[in-house]
């Protein structure tokens, strides 16, 4: 685990190398020319905390970063604000203390004389809809309706979605962080069959990540399946022998976010392994996982990439949903959904985006099928996993993809 100052320290490094190499070449394929990003102290676009250094927690006052690609390709990240040292080294300063934020815009706009300017409105992603309605009153009065402002939904997607090599490199480590709790948290030292109950583990797994020093971004949810039972997420129960217990959780650290799903079988007396029923709904988990990775193509939408697996499932006879998501600097990012939990169809709007490279998501699914052992009985196998596309090919942060577990009786 970083300490505080290194988790800090890593996040300007990684910050420095997106804005200095990666802002300019989405600003290129994008063809913007300039880009805007406006916070009100406390009202901050989503985009603020992915733009600034770690110790800028909040927008002072009214804060205005500008992203400006010259016609002869030079490219500056501007500091349209007042002045705040923590933004050297990142920031060149464009406006001077006392001096109207919006006149400074005006200023710099007129300067540059971009075809035009782009703002954080979004229909669909709600990461690119940031601009506030006062603000942007503010930013048309400002210019006396004299620039035109289009969305820069494309490039605030291609944004957030991209990873750079410093980034990849990293996510293992923190995928790690959060697997090593998991492992604590389906263990002997916490489940005791018929006295633990499914909150339990969910406090073991907040008191764990809260002691690193990190957020969980969503509260972990564990549940279990039974036989005889028709619910297969069963909420606030004790664990007993015989159950499946399932876990999502979920961290953030150096800006990028996990997502996981986990599986344990608690063992009946004299079962020295898990039910071969079960292991055989796990391998038909895995191999949906193949199926849908396999689909991913860069180029091709979040829409057409569900049809192709789900027709895939259906010819292999398998019983599955697919709920995939981009993640990164948000838990649920921006960028193409595989299919939604409760839509298995056409998704509109983010399905429609297409899959670029260079790009992490949580592969998120669900199979199920019959256990001989539960009477026939389906179970379902929840399963996500946080995995990088880049090179035309998927790679698991998690290389062992223990998905299932088993705790002997005890």
């Amino acid at each position: 685990m970083w300490s505080v100052r290194e988790q800090y320290e890593l996040q300007g490094t990684i910050l420095k190398e997106r804005l200095e190499k990666l802002m300019p070449r989405l600003m290129r394929e994008c063809g913007v020319e300039m880009w805007l990003v406006l916070s009100r102290e406390y009202d901050e676009d989503p985009l603020f905390k992915t733009m600034v250094p770690p110790l800028v927690k909040n927008a002072g006052r009214t804060t205005c970063l500008a992203f400006v690609l010259d016609r002869d390709g030079s490219f500056e990240a501007l500091n349209v604000s007042r002045p705040n040292d923590r933004f050297e080294g990142y920031y060149k300063q464009a406006m001077q203390r006392g001096d109207d934020i919006f006149q400074a815009i005006n200023h710099l706009i007129a300067r540059r004389k971009p075809g035009r300017v782009h703002v954080d409105v979004s229909n669909e992603c709600p990461m690119a809809d940031g601009l506030s309605k006062t603000l942007y009153d503010q930013l048309r009065v400002a210019t006396n309706g004299g620039v035109q402002f289009v969305s820069a939904e494309e490039i605030a997607i291609r944004w957030i979605e991209t990873r750079t090599r410093r980034e990849m490199e990293l996510y293992p480590g923190i995928y790690k962080l959060m697997m090593d709790i998991v492992d604590d948290a389906f263990s002997a030292k916490v489940i005791r069959p018929g006295v633990t109950g499914t909150r339990d583990v969910e406090w073991y797994i907040m008191q764990r990540v809260n002691e690193l020093g990190l957020p969980f971004w969503f509260s972990p949810d564990v549940d279990l399946q039974r036989q005889g039972e028709a619910d297969p997420r069963i909420s606030g129960a004790v664990i007993r022998p015989g159950d499946i217990v399932h876990c999502d959780v979920g961290l953030a650290c150096l800006g990028l976010h996990t997502d996981t799903q986990r599986n344990l079988y608690i063992g009946r007396e004299g079962e020295t392994e898990i039910p071969a029923g079960i292991q055989a709904a796990y391998r038909t988990g895995c191999r949906f996982q193949d199926i849908v990775r396999g689909c991913f193509e860069a180029g091709k939408t979040g829409n057409e990439i569900l049809a192709r697996a789900l027709s895939q499932a259906e010819k292999e006879g398998i019983e599955a949903m697919c709920y995939c998501h981009p993640i990164g600097l948000f838990g649920h990012s921006a960028g193409p959904c595989v299919g939604l939990f409760d839509n298995q169809k056409f998704v509109p709007g983010h399905g429609e985006c297409l899959m670029h490279e260079d790009t992490c998501y949580a592969l998120e699914l669900n199979i199920s099928q019959s256990v001989p052992e539960w009477g026939g009985q389906k179970a379902c196998m929840m399963m996500e996993e946080t995995i990088a596309f880049t090179g035309g090919k998927t790679r698991f942060m998690d290389d062992k993809r223990e998905i299932l577990r088993f705790l002997p009786a005890q």
